[in-house]
């Protein structure tokens, strides 16, 4: 998962300043209240690594804990139109810091058109909304523990349409950042860019989609290292990706590649690059399941030596992860996994990439706040 920048705050607090304002200043429907939810979700996370690998080591390879909480407030303000902000306070020496930190992941406005049409519009600081895992990142919905490596975890501002005709589904967005891992280029900065995504139902059970992005990846961190004229927005990232989802009965199969350019200062060549798994799990029982994730990136690492000089190299490797999962009750949850990766590198550099593991536990329980303040039935 990658880190939230401090640009990325900024444009949550935000967000979630104007939202709460529009929240606290919606008119009152004369028709009676309108439903709203207070939820949240309560991780508490024991992990054991090693002490070199780049993926996976926390802590200095020591046992560490993680505690998350996340906070869901939402309701409808009139026809058609929904509020949303969820807040996420995170600590512990398992962290990939090591540190607490506390940052509002969504803060958006909804609208649904009231006449039945399958559509919905988002606008504020949404969930990056391409690429198969998005509906996976919360712990009671993700059948493992880690999340894959060539992800984008990350909560922009921007406009999202989503709709559905017959078999046949689509995204069209409008971002302020890509879709990058920060502990492979540099911090981005803010920086519109489209994307759409389609995809196809042909039977029930069976999904495949596309969806690309193109924009800068870069950000004001990096304007002293470019060569002289250019800036950052100058040099943009093109992402071509395939998602599978496929399910039969008690079997379940996700799976996504994705396909990366980028443009690369004082260099002429583009830069390429893929990442893709896949991830099949297995529910034995109504409470007992297991799954497993395989996982390769090839991944461009980018970064500036000097405004006449930047490194742009793949960092390659694999990962699997391989757990099991029991759901005691529908709000409870409780998962371990074992975690690897191995590096494809030349013997050179081998010792800058050692191989790595994880092993971990992870207890997830999802409440109602407003449950507990009703009335005994």
């Amino acid at each position: 998962m990658t880190r939230t920048s401090r640009a990325e705050r900024s444009r949550g607090a935000l967000a979630a300043s104007l939202l709460a304002a529009t929240l606290a200043f919606a008119p009152a429907d004369a028709a009676g209240p309108k439903p709203w939810i207070v939820r949240g979700l309560q991780d508490v996370v024991l992990l054991d690594t090693d002490d070199g690998s780049r993926v996976l080591s926390r802590n200095e390879g020591d046992p560490a804990g993680v505690g998350r909480l996340r906070l869901w407030v939402a309701g409808e303000l009139g026809a058609g139109l929904e509020g949303q902000i969820v807040g996420r306070i995170e600590g512990g020496e398992g962290t990939p810091d090591g540190e607490s930190e506390s940052t509002i992941e969504q803060a958006l406005l909804r609208w649904v058109p009231p006449w039945g049409a399958r559509l919905l519009v988002d606008a504020g600081k949404v969930a990056a909304p391409f690429g198969n895992f998005r509906d996976r990142t919360f712990s009671d919905v993700n059948p493992l523990i880690g999340a894959p490596d060539g992800y984008d975890v990350s909560y922009p501002l921007g406009l999202v349409v989503t709709g559905q005709a017959s078999r046949l589904d689509y995204r069209v967005a409008v971002l302020d950042g890509p879709m990058t891992n920060e502990n492979y280029v540099p911090e981005a900065g803010s920086a519109w860019r489209p994307g759409a995504a389609l995809g196809v139902t042909p039977m029930i059970g069976f999904r495949l989609g596309g969806y690309a992005t193109q924009g800068p990846y870069l950000g004001p961190s990096v304007e002293a290292q470019l060569p002289a004229g250019e800036h950052w927005r100058d040099f943009e990232q093109r992402i071509l990706g395939v998602e599978l989802k496929f399910s039969r009965g008690h079997f379940e199969l996700n799976g996504d590649v994705a396909f990366s350019r980028y443009d690369v200062p004082t260099s002429e060549a583009e830069s390429r690059g893929q990442a893709w798994f896949l991830e099949p799990q297995y529910a034995w029982t109504p409470r007992l399941f297991t799954a497993l994730r395989l996982e390769r990136n090839d991944y461009p690492f980018i970064r500036p030596v000097s405004s006449a000089f930047w490194i742009a190299r793949n960092a390659k490797f694999y990962g699997l992860e391989a757990g099991l999962g029991w759901r005691f009750s529908p709000p409870l949850l409780i998962k371990g996994s074992y975690r690897a990766d191995r590096w494809d590198v030349d013997p050179a550099r081998a010792a800058m990439f050692p191989d790595g593991h994880a092993v971990a536990i992870e207890l997830s329980y999802r409440f109602d706040v407003l449950s507990w303040f009703e009335p005994p039935r």
